[in-house]
Parts: C-alpha cells; structure tokens; sequence
C-alpha cells in the first residue's frame, strides 16, 4: 500500500507540476492558516495527493516567509484522531513548508472532524507555535464525508469562531453533508464544494481572493483576560494624546437576539476600554436604534471611563424594525450638540441588516459626513447589505479602514484592535488638518445689518454663523463674543438726553444704511453695549444693496475705530459687478446656508496681528 501510494503521488505531481498559481501572489496582509485535511478511508490514496497538491498550490500563492508581513502556514490530518502535522512556526520558508506538505502521510479511518477543528484552534494559533497578533487567523477544512457528531463539528467550529479565528470550508464529492459546512463557517460564502478532487484546482483563485482580500477586516486580536482590551498604552500610544469626541450607534431591533445585543454592548465596553477618558482627553456617548431612536448617554454626560463602563450596564434593547436613517438623522441634529468644537467627531454605527429606507440612510450619512463627522460602519452577519454599508461610511484612508463586516456578533471581537486604531489615527489626522490660531486675545464680533430689508435672512446668517463658530477651532483662551446691531429707523436712530432748550432735534434721513454704520461706531463698539476692552473688535456689515456715498463714508469713518471690518454682500441682491470695495475685506455670501462665512472670518482672524 505505502509504494502504491508513494507512486501515485510521483505520477500525479509530474502530471501537474506544470501548473502556475505565482499570479495570484497575495502580499497585502500577512495571514496564519491551517489547513484540517481529511484523511479518512473514503478517500482514495490518489485522491488524498491531489488535496496535498492544493494545498501546495494556495502555500504558492501566499507570500509566506519569516518577516512580521509575511504569512504562515500549518497543517492537521485527521481521520478516528487528529495529528498536528507541522505548526506555524515549524517551517517559515516557503519551500519548507511545501516540501512538509509533500512528506504528511495518509491515515485511513473515521471522519472525527471535530477533534481535529479543535486541535487546530487550541494548538496552532499560539505564540510559542508560531502564531502572530498581527496575522489574520484563519482555517480551512476540506472533507468529503460527514462527521462522527454534525452537533459536536458544530461547537469545536463555534468555539474556534469565538476566538476570532475565520472558518472556512471545502466539501468534496456527493456525501459531503452540506449543511455541517455552514454549521462550520457560520456564514454561506465561505462554503465551497466540487465534485472531485482534482477539481480543487478550480477553486483555487476564489479561496486565495477570499482569503487575502475579503475577511481582510477580520485580522484575529488574541484577547486578554476578561475579553477587554487592557494594555492601553500601548493601543493609544498611536493616538499622540491626540482627544475625539466618539459615538456610538447600536442597532437594536427584532433581528438582534437579546444575546447577540449583549455581545454588542460588549463590544462597546472594549472599545471604550481602550480609550484614554477625561476631560481634555476621549469623550464618548452612546445611542440605540431600531423604529425609534434612542440617546442612552450624551458625550460629556460621563468624564471617567468607570461611569461610562457602569452606565453601558444598563443599555436598553428596544426591539423593532431598522430605521438607520432616522437614527443618522438624529445623531446629526442633537448627537453631537455637547461635543467639543476642537476635536475629532466619529461615529460607530453597528447594525445586522438593510435599514428601512436605504434612499434616506445614504442622504443622512452624507449630511452627517459634510458636518465634518467621520463614520465607522460594522455589518454584522450573512444579512447586511454591504455597499450600503461602504457608502455609509467614511471613505478608507491608505493606513486604515472606516468599514468593516464580520459573521457573527461573537466574532465582532476580532476587530476589537484594528477599530481602536483606526479611531485613534482619525483623532491624530484631524487635528493635524485643523488650522491653527495665533490669536491671544478675546474677540468681539459685531453683526450690522438693516433690518427692514433683510432682517429674517440676516438673522439666519448670523445664526449660521455663530453656530458654526462653536465648531472651528479656536485656542481655548479666545472667548469670542457676538452682538448684533440693527434699528434703523430714523437715520440718527439714538439722540442723547438734552434740554428741549438746546434746539432740540431728531435727525431724519433716507439713508438708514449709514445711521446704522454711524451707530456701530458710537454706541455699538462701546462699553456701554458690553464690548471690551482688551478685546479684539470686528465688525461684519451685512450688504443688500448698492452702498450710497454718505453709507460709504460712514464705513470708512468706523474701519479707523474697528480692529477689522468686513463688507458681507448677499449675492441674492447683489452681483459681483456691483460690488463696490470700501473695506479692506469683502466677502460675497452665495446663500443663507452658506457655510463659507464663517471660514473665510476665522482665515482673516487667525492670520492678522491685532495688538492692544
């Protein structure tokens, strides 16, 4: 038996060695796999070389070596019993590794697939066996029959998930039980099934694009004691003391098992393990979704990461349908009303299926985006829809990912690391992209506009505006205050206290334009209006119409008084040709809701010298 099994692997390795996979070199990430092979008595000598030579053709196909980046590989035969054949870290050399895969013998006997999945997952993935932190984890068992206990398969397999580690199966021939390969994986597209043996070969592209591209996001994290994240220094140290306001938005609906809604609140505590929390530091809140939404704690409600760790305890599951675009609506609206203007805004939406609306879903993601957040989307299971989870999110940076998808909730575990990180480099290059101000002193900012003709449009200028100043960043030692100047009824609109003696007068004129600039100068930039003294003063002079020459003069008379005076004209009565320049700063507003404004005024504060 043994020289007929030698000699048919002779024969068949002459007959394919002309075969070339080296196009399909996978580089990107290093990977840790173990292949479970059966080699059990249904399985014919000739047929038992042919797996062999699939596995050499993937071994081929990866960029394994003994670099951090490279990947490794492993072997398990199993038929009554398991054998480890080679461990990760016995042979590091590709050539190693395929010549020891040349040399496994066959067993004969039973079909104990579930031995052999947890020796695969008990012994391989260690560190004293070769295993990395920074490898994705991953099995591929092949078989061609069922197992002694389709329910025993099933747990041994449910157990190597929950450590993170990706299961992939490969059922060959008519008897293979199709349904204990699910039970396998967990999820269907990591099923693969032909007819014989030698038709391995056809599958072999797919299963090494499957397994260096698509369960990328998957990179096993081996977790501490208590499944949290503990050893925070070296996690945040990437993070350069670098503070983020972070929410977090946890799908709550029917779909999600009580259970599984655990494992996602879970989830969250790990995160938030891992994060720096104080005042000057990360802030985090939390809502819950499904029909409704729901706001479980607000950021800043909880300054210290035991408060917030008790008060995740006691998240409320909801159940209902998926209204993922309500729930962004919202977060849009009040999430991130107490988030502090000068740090990085994220969000972390978890969710398992289709939102209700997927039309008004991708419409709040991309309002909520242009609001300068930054959103990580996490599907979870064989039911989300993953392009619209893609669009939901944020677009990938080249040094990390904003989307990700993972089997089951058991498995969210596995990106645990890589989310933390990729938070951490969000907090670190948006503080590096926010301008920064040289500015020491206080800022007054005053608003003229006449509001006969303007008043409710200059209105939500100014309030766009103002609430857009909240957000821009600013040094924490600039208190920017704000008033508004715009009475005009009479041209000399405020007349002191004089004797009826003292020909008595009340100034009328059609130019209220200039009354109104007069007025700023003399009463508007005054301490009795409030301004300050070691403030810087600024005036904005919203424009609708052509400015008079008396107008003209008013300006020029108030750009001697005020630190910097800024001419706005609204472009829906006023054309660039008509502009007239009389200040050294004129800004043309689009629309109301143009956001421009109060950009273009913290560019020109920031960048001028206004000594006292």
């Amino acid at each position: 038996m043994k020289l007929f099994v030698f000699w048919t692997f002779v024969l068949v390795s002459i007959a394919t060695c002309n075969v070339d996979f080296s196009d399909l070199k996978c580089t990107k990430n290093p990977v840790d796999l173990v292949f479970v092979i059966d080699s059990s008595s249904s399985i014919f000598p000739n047929e038992f070389v042919r797996q062999l030579e699939f596995l050499e053709n993937i071994t081929g196909a990866l960029d394994v070596g003994p670099s951090p980046d490279q990947s490794r590989v492993g072997v398990v035969s199993f038929s009554d019993e398991p054998r480890l054949e080679f461990t990760l870290g016995q042979y590091i050399e590709k050539e190693a590794v395929v010549s020891a895969i040349r040399r496994i013998n066959y067993l004969s006997g039973g079909t104990n697939t579930a031995a052999a999945i947890g020796l695969a997952a008990d012994s391989m993935f260690l560190k004293d066996n070769g295993a990395r932190s920074n490898a994705k984890d991953v099995i591929i068992v092949i078989t061609d029959g069922e197992s002694f206990s389709e329910s025993e398969t099933k747990a041994s397999a449910l157990k190597a998930r929950e450590r993170g580690i990706v299961m992939l199966a490969i059922g060959v021939g008519v008897s293979v039980n199709v349904n204990e390969l699910r039970l396998i994986t967990g999820v269907p597209e990591y099923v693969y099934q032909v007819s014989k043996y030698e038709d391995l070969r056809n599958i072999t592209e797919p299963l090494i694009n499957k397994t260096c591209i698509e369960i990328q996001a998957t990179t096993s994290i081996p977790l501490p004691q208590n499944d949290l994240l503990q050893n925070e220094s070296t996690i945040l140290e990437s993070c350069g003391g670098k503070p983020a306001d972070v929410l977090f938005l946890i799908d709550s609906s029917s779909s999600i098992h009580r259970n599984d809604f655990k494992k996602e609140v879970k989830f969250v505590k790990a995160i938030v393990s891992a994060f720096d929390i104080g005042p000057e530091k990360a802030s985090v809140g939390v809502s819950t979704f499904s029909d409704t939404f729901q706001s479980v704690f607000q950021l800043n409600e909880f300054t210290t990461k035991e408060n917030i760790l008790q008060a995740l305890d006691h998240v409320p599951y909801l159940r209902g349908g998926t209204d993922t675009g309500n729930a962004l609506k919202n977060i849009r609206e009040y999430g991130f009303n107490m988030a502090r203007p000068n740090v990085a805004h994220i969000l972390i939406v978890i969710t398992d299926g289709l939102s209700r609306d997927p039309a008004d879903t991708l419409l709040q993601a991309k309002l909520l985006k242009e609001t300068g957040v930054e959103i990580f989307a996490i599907g979870v299971g064989p039911f989300i829809d993953k392009k619209e989870l893609r669009n939901m999110a944020s677009s990938s940076k080249e040094n990390f990912e904003y989307n990700f998808n993972v089997f089951t909730f058991d498995t969210l575990k596995s990106i645990e690391k890589i989310l933390v990180n990729s938070t951490c480099e969000v907090a670190k290059q948006q503080m590096e992209d926010f301008p920064r101000c040289d500015i020491k002193n206080p800022i007054d900012i005053l608003f003229v506009f006449d509001s006969g003709s303007i008043g409710y449009q200059a209105s939500e200028i100014i309030l766009n505006t103002t609430q857009r100043f909240k957000e821009l960043q600013f040094p924490d030692t600039v208190d920017v205050h704000v008033g508004v100047i715009s009475q005009s009824c009479v041209s000399d609109g405020d007349v002191p206290f004089q004797s009826l003696h003292d020909n008595f007068t009340v100034g009328l004129s059609s130019d209220k334009f200039a009354s109104l600039v007069r007025r700023s100068r003399t009463f508007g930039l005054s301490a009795e209006n409030g301004a300050r003294s070691n403030a810087d003063q600024i005036v904005v002079l919203l424009v609708d119409s052509l400015l008079t020459k008396t107008a003209e003069k008013e300006i020029i008379e108030l750009e001697n008084v005020a630190d910097k005076l800024y001419v706005v004209y609204l472009s829906k009565w006023q054309s660039t040709e008509t502009i007239l320049t009389v200040s050294t700063s004129t800004f043309l507003l689009k629309n109301i809701a143009d956001t421009g404004l109060p950009d273009f005024l913290q560019k020109e504060l920031c960048e001028i010298d206004m000594p006292k």
